[in-house]
């Protein structure tokens, strides 16, 4: 019975994210090449192959340079020299580095939104493999080491990201759908087992689950990436196998 509504739960994330976040990094801006989605995050669109290129040479070395310099010493004219290109290239496409970032974040979406079909892959793996008590710890690994990895992808970019959308409504609405991403896999899981209040207890799962990753990841911590996901697997599993 459990197995059978995970699988179902499986099905329906991956048509969420099929449907909702159905494209990918290299069609992100444009009709059909690599600037395919977020169109009103940029000035202008390029359709030109060279345009393109010095588009997405761009928002790389912005992305390198929020890492490297932080938020307030990137300039538009520091990421136009790192990018090899004029400053007033910048220009046609961005107005400022606000918009830059807002970019880079709808990107980081992107990339979590394509880790999604990979990792539900495995957990359907593990269905076949494993006991019902087991796979619910299993599961929760799965979900743990997928947030592990998009806050472990680049520490420094998502502390800027993080410090950053306080004051930036649209780049916080853009970070959110990451987030909601995340916490519907904690949430739909969760509404397979007889709970009181789930989607209360899919935030409180999800919060403690993100809290222990934001703790290692920018804590500095010691002990083993490896043990602490499967320590905390293991303790946010425990909420839901009652005996």
């Amino acid at each position: 019975m459990l197995q059978n509504q995970c699988a179902q739960i499986l099905n329906k994330l991956e048509l969420d994210v099929q449907f909702s976040f159905g494209f990918n990094l290299l069609k992100q801006f444009s009709g059909e090449g690599p600037c395919k989605g977020r169109v009103d995050l940029m000035k202008n669109v390029p359709t030109q192959k060279r345009a393109q290129q010095k588009m997405l040479a761009l928002i790389d070395a912005s992305r390198q340079s929020f890492i490297e310099l932080g938020y307030d010493n990137t300039t538009a004219k520091v990421i136009a020299a790192r990018a090899g290109v004029a400053t007033g290239t910048f220009y046609q496409y961005f107005d400022n580095k606000v918009d830059i970032l807002r970019v880079i974040a709808e990107q980081r979406i992107t990339e979590l939104s394509q880790q999604i079909p990979a990792s539900e892959a495995k957990m359907a793996s593990l269905e076949r493999e494993a006991s019902a008590s087991r796979l619910t710890e299993l599961l929760f690994l799965q979900v743990l080491t997928l947030i592990y990895e998009f806050h472990e992808q680049d520490p420094e970019l998502h502390q800027v990201l993080e410090q950053r959308r306080g004051l930036d409504p649209e780049l916080n609405e853009i970070l959110e759908k990451g987030e909601a991403l995340l916490e519907q896999k904690v949430r739909l899981f969760v509404q397979t087992y007889n709970v009181e209040n789930p989607e209360v207890v899919a935030f409180n799962l999800f919060a403690m689950a993100e809290g222990l990753v934001h703790r290692h990841v920018f804590g500095q911590s010691k002990i083993p990436k490896n043990k602490v996901l499967a320590s905390g697997a293991k303790m946010l599993a425990s909420y839901l196998i009652q005996p």
